[in-house]
């Protein structure tokens, strides 16, 4: 695909075990075949470990890659992986790139990580988020009750996002797809990265932050089932509310025997419906159809003058923190009988 030049651009922190696995998977990708070399650009931030020798010394081995390593501290309130992730970036954007991709310093994407996301943009996609893999290993070495729960977890996020294709398609990320867009596996064209104004430079969820402002402005994301990428399952992570604390708060509810519990079917229905009825009231354009949308909003405590875009965000947006009141087990009930009726009784 010579009309794009992407980029790869990673944050790091103290991450010497990792980063050799990450450059040797960046290395093995089947775009390289093409005879490229594919630019990534590292910004270890405040390590005190040998993360900047090892990934030099990696890239030694890896011809086709173009590394290039930023070292900086980070102080204060600057001291967070949001600003590490953006410098990152736009490093990335400054040196050329037409498409950039970013991932976690901790991952391993897929050999064809780099092609799928390249092809899933030429289809017509503005943003592509790609699936998270748990690592196989290291998840089976926290025991069968934290491979138990990962299984339902799993299980849950499919089916919930299965009723929100259904309440809400969309023709760009028809089904089948997946439910991640975070920073270990993004990618978008380098015009809209600065269209939307960068990274949002935030001390956690940068990567929803970005996603969130895209969708916002009309970007179309894809959640490809073909882009994946292997996440490790550390239990010290760098950046709070991460996937290493989700990992290490199933454990202790595991070791309490606690129930696993998660947001109520229910509450997320009312938030796919709504999503769909704000979307229902745009234009082509974007805007707000008026008559009818005058009628709804009477309902609601907005105005018209917001776009209706930003108001799904802001109103119906991901909520990472829903209140976890459900036992699993119960909302897999759930929903599987709700999806069990035919796709016609969620238009409704």
């Amino acid at each position: 695909m010579p009309s794009f030049h992407p980029v790869v651009a990673v944050p790091a922190r103290n991450e010497e075990e990792r980063l050799p696995q990450l450059i040797g998977a960046l290395a093995r990708q089947t775009w390289l075949a093409g005879g490229h070399r594919l630019p990534v650009v590292i910004v270890c931030n405040n390590c005190t470990d040998a993360s900047t020798a090892v990934a030099r010394a990696a890239a030694v081995s890896a011809p086709h890659i173009a590394l290039k390593l930023i070292e900086v501290t980070l102080t204060g309130s600057d001291n967070h992986v949001g600003v590490a992730r953006r410098m990152a970036m736009e490093e990335a954007a400054a040196s050329g790139a037409t498409v950039i991709l970013t991932t976690d310093a901790d991952a391993r994407p897929a050999p064809d990580w780099v092609l799928a996301n390249l092809i899933a943009l030429r289809k017509g996609a503005d943003i592509v988020a790609g699936h998270l893999v748990g690592d196989e290993e290291e998840e089976r070495r926290l025991g069968p009750g934290f491979m138990r729960r990962a299984r339902l977890v799993a299980r849950y996020q499919e089916l919930l996002d299965r009723l929100a294709a259904l309440i809400d398609p969309l023709p760009y990320d028809p089904w089948p797809r997946h439910s991640d867009h975070t920073g270990a596996s993004l990618a978008l064209r380098t015009e809209l990265y600065r269209a939307l104004g960068g990274l949002p430079a935030v001390p956690h969820r940068e990567d929803l932050a970005l996603v969130s402002r895209a969708r916002a402005q009309g970007a179309r994301l894809r959640h490809a089932p073909d882009v994946e990428v292997i996440v490790s399952a550390r239990l010290e992570g760098r950046a709070k509310g991460g996937m290493a604390d989700c990992i290490a708060a199933w454990l202790e509810e595991e070791e309490a025997h606690r129930p696993l519990l998660v947001e109520a079917p229910e509450r997320a229905e009312a938030r796919f419906r709504l999503r769909r009825r704000l979307r229902d009231l745009a234009a082509a354009d974007g805007t707000w159809r008026n008559a009818l949308t005058e009628q709804t909003l009477s309902n609601l405590p907005v105005s018209a003058a917001e776009p209706p875009l930003a108001l799904i965000e802001r109103l119906a947006g991901d909520e990472p923190d829903a209140p976890r009141t459900m036992p699993v087990e119960e909302a897999l009930s759930y929903l599987e009988e709700r999806l069990n009726h035919a796709a016609n009784s969620f238009a409704a």
